[in-house]
């Protein structure tokens, strides 16, 4: 399945209490979605370029094939002519190849980097996919970390006793976190 920037764009998100702030997480998408549209453009771009050179081998060819068709009427026109076009029709044909050699060369070195270029793009979106799971993991991580920095603040709480002579203030219960559930992914905190 392909995802296009409107898919990314228009991902809904569920709500939960304490969970990001829906804001930075559709800028950020806003953001995904415009790179990923640069890189489809890219993309186009560059196979519209391959098309185009293409066309343009196909020419070269076709002119070689003109020119072999054109030696071939010289010859039988003339035999005194013959060898004459015979040697002029040669070094055409060698410069068409050598420059028909050359353009393939430069469109196979086109293709190649337009290849590399494709690998780099995929690598880069490889990368970037795992450094936003290694975040995502981080920040579960994080959060697993402070709930239970709490709940065990909180324990410890509810076994001290108030200093005698001094009044105890009231604090606020602390907040509960509904354990992980498996196969949906966590929510990062984003504190802005």
């Amino acid at each position: 399945m392909r995802i296009t920037p409107l898919d990314i764009r228009k991902q809904p998100f569920p709500r939960a209490l304490r969970g990001c702030d829906s804001h930075a997480v559709y800028s950020f998408l806003e953001l995904v979605a415009g790179e990923y549209e640069v890189l489809i453009r890219q993309n186009n771009e560059f196979a519209t370029q391959i098309k185009c050179l293409e066309e343009q081998l196909g020419k070269y060819t076709g002119i070689e094939r003109v020119l072999n068709e054109t030696l071939m009427s010289a010859q039988r026109s003339s035999d005194e002519a013959r060898v004459n076009a015979q040697k002029e029709a040669e070094l055409i044909i060698k410069d068409a190849q050598i420059r028909a050699d050359r353009y393939e060369a430069e469109a196979r070195q086109r293709v190649n980097a337009l290849e590399s270029e494709i690998i780099s793009i995929r690598n880069q979106r490889d990368s970037f996919l795992a450094r936003f799971k290694a975040m995502l993991s981080t920040q579960l991580n994080l959060l697993e970390v402070i709930s239970g920095d709490l709940r065990s603040d909180d324990q410890g709480d509810q076994a001290a006793e108030p200093p005698r002579g001094r009044q105890q203030t009231q604090l606020p219960p602390a907040p509960s976190f509904p354990p992980p559930q498996r196969g949906v992914p966590p929510q990062p905190i984003i504190t802005g």
